[in-house]
């Protein structure tokens, strides 16, 4: 019998889809899955017939965090514990410096450690199902490098309420406070997630590699170094051939055929 894969990886139509599979654990990660999206988010962005991922979960949920039975069994020494959990934050990085997009497809549970994966995407379509939250603190624990992401994304007092009181919200509440980007029918789930998918890889993979990693590089400077700063990738922008055959493409009214240069 052939060993269960913890991470399905598959490419189509420029798209790679990174699946965390372990239904039946809720997709808690281990170790397994952690070194798996560290993995697969590395050979997607190295890969040039990708312009886009897809992260999510199989079985109808996306993943409710750390996976406590393996963490707290006993196993493993208090220094291989503090290992992984650098290598959570690694993966975390990864996703935020990956110079694609990435977008969260997210059903059922997004919790702990599973909210990180979600706030680390750049773009996240989730079902009206789902349902988010940090319920650390209910585990005598804190959130802390799930906050990091959180206060990136949410309002500071939204994020303490969360962090504090480790209650859900559902998937429109996540909307309406900037988790994710759309929460949308469980009917539409599918639809919405490809045609996502595919306007997400229809861009010039240069250029957009260039927009996302300033974008998230001015996230901690100031007014002017970013301006200066962004200034100078405007001016790398300007001599890149995607630019020129974007004109080129808008005024001879067809689509543009990018080369990712």
């Amino acid at each position: 019998m052939a060993e269960k894969q913890e991470i399905l990886y598959d490419v189509e139509d420029k798209v790679a889809t990174i699946t965390i599979n372990r239904p039946e654990r809720k997709n808690s990660m281990n170790t397994a899955v952690m070194d798996g999206l560290d993995r697969y988010v590395a050979e997607a962005a190295a890969d040039s017939a990708v312009s886009a991922m897809v992260l999510t979960g199989a079985g109808g949920t996306f993943c409710a965090g750390a996976d406590l039975g393996s963490r707290f069994s006993g196993e493993q020494s208090f220094i291989d514990l503090h290992n992984d959990r650098i290598g959570f934050a690694d993966v975390l990085l990864k996703m935020n410096r990956c110079g694609k997009p990435i977008l969260g497809a997210v059903e059922g549970y997004c919790l702990a450690g599973g909210m990180g994966l979600c706030l680390s995407c750049d773009v996240v379509i989730a079902s009206d199902d789902a349902q988010f939250g940090v319920p650390e603190i209910k585990r005598g624990l804190w959130p802390y490098m799930v906050t990091a992401m959180l206060t990136r994304n949410v309002g500071r007092k939204k994020a303490a309420e969360l962090c504090m009181t480790g209650e859900r919200i559902p998937a429109a509440e996540a909307e309406r406070i900037g988790i994710i980007n759309h929460c949308v029918p469980k009917a539409d789930f599918k639809d919405r997630v490809a045609a996502m998918a595919k306007k997400l890889s229809s861009f010039s993979p240069a250029v957009m590699g260039l927009g996302k990693s300033s974008f998230y590089r001015i996230a901690d400077m100031t007014t002017e170094d970013a301006l200066q700063y962004l200034r100078s990738q405007l001016t790398i922008n300007t001599q890149c051939e995607d630019l020129m055959e974007g004109i080129a493409a808008f005024m001879e009214k067809r689509e543009p055929q990018w080369k990712g240069k």
